[in-house]
């Protein structure tokens, strides 16, 4: 995990690590490629999904901390008129030297920035915990906005226009910064001219979101969903094939799955593999035989829902849960929620700002 202060650039090390870590991190359990056995104890919820429907801000938890650490802790968070002041990368998966390595599926897994920090002390516990924000920050207001602090985006959504389009334009304006990835259909067009002004990234994807729904009312259509990974805002509907990876995507290897996929809901669902980086929303995936033979009178008409759980999938969802000081294989791995690939006609723009 590395904090790093947004007007200086430097990295954030506990009192009386200075030297002793690697130059880019400031709590881990890796040092010179061997695992540190007295690493910091550490608890995280890391989930990652449209903004249009949160699921909670990513929360992270260090053990074991020092009285320095508690008594800073606020300087790691907002300042006290709501600017910010640090942001944090997380990075996780099974680096080399820890079981079922995989250096290829090792590496970051969020970022964003430090929207709360706060220390406690407990008997002999002593912590130190996070809240985050989706998306690193270049300056005071940064981040995708808040009430205190909104990014007043504006949608000039003109009459014939594609979304796709509209929203291309509008993000370039509010987020400078950031890489964009739009993939959606071209059949979200406006009859009438129509602008929008939104405080925050969450307020604009929800009014995506629930227009996609108004003017496509195709059964199984995803709708729009605007998710901010690092420095790339990405936008889908699931429409488009191929996506990252090919048509058929990363393969989930049966080494990889805990416990077995489950049909969580009507052409969705959820996988529960070891903590993964390489796999974002949107990614495209493709799943292992079953050792599971369901029956013929058992076995549903939803699309891609054969005898064994194969085919291409989209991920609509991804939530990493750590606990590194738990045995059990659910105290370190990637829940992720995924649909069938859709065949709407789509609308492919990709762009990077300057």
């Amino acid at each position: 995990m590395k904090i790093q202060n947004i007007n200086s650039g430097q990295i954030f090390t506990p009192p009386g690590f200075q030297g002793l870590l690697p130059a880019d991190a400031s709590y881990t359990s890796l040092v010179n490629g061997k695992t540190l056995d007295a690493a910091w104890g550490l608890e995280m919820e890391v989930p990652q999904n449209g903004l249009a429907s949160p699921q909670g801000r990513p929360w992270l938890r260090i053990w074991g901390i020092s009285l320095a650490e508690i008594a800073q802790a606020n300087n790691l968070g907002p300042t006290a008129s709501g600017g910010f002041t640090n942001n944090i990368f997380i990075y996780g998966g099974m680096a080399a030297g820890l079981p079922l390595a995989n250096p290829k599926q090792s590496g970051l897994l969020f970022s964003g920035t430090i929207e709360q920090c706060w220390g406690n002390w407990i008997g002999t516990a002593m912590t130190l915990d996070f809240i985050i924000m989706p998306g690193t920050t270049t300056g005071v207001a940064g981040g995708i906005g808040t009430i205190v602090q909104p990014k007043n985006i504006v949608l000039n959504w003109k009459a014939g226009q594609t979304l796709a389009t509209a929203l291309a334009s509008s993000l370039s304006t509010a987020f400078p910064n950031y890489k964009q990835s739009i993939s959606i259909s071209s059949n979200i067009i406006r009859q009438n001219d129509e602008t929008g002004y939104f405080p925050t990234l969450e307020q604009l994807a929800q009014y995506c979101r629930q227009t996609s729904f108004d003017i496509i009312k195709t059964s199984g259509y995803l709708g729009v969903s605007i998710v901010l990974q690092g420095d790339v805002l990405s936008v889908t509907d699931g429409s488009a094939q191929g996506g990252q990876g090919g048509s058929k995507g990363k393969m989930i290897s049966f080494t990889d799955l805990i416990g077995q996929p489950t049909w969580i809901e009507n052409q969705q669902i959820q996988i529960k593999t070891v903590m993964r980086a390489d796999l974002n929303f949107g990614s495209q995936i493709t799943l292992p035989p079953t050792l599971i033979t369901n029956t013929q009178q058992a076995n549903s008409n939803l699309v891609n829902q054969k005898l064994a759980f194969q085919g291409g999938f989209s991920v609509v969802s991804i939530r990493h849960f750590g606990d590194y000081r738990n045995p059990s294989p659910d105290s370190w791995c990637t829940l992720i929620n995924a649909v069938p690939n859709q065949q709407e006609t789509s609308s492919v723009s990709s762009k990077s700002a300057a």
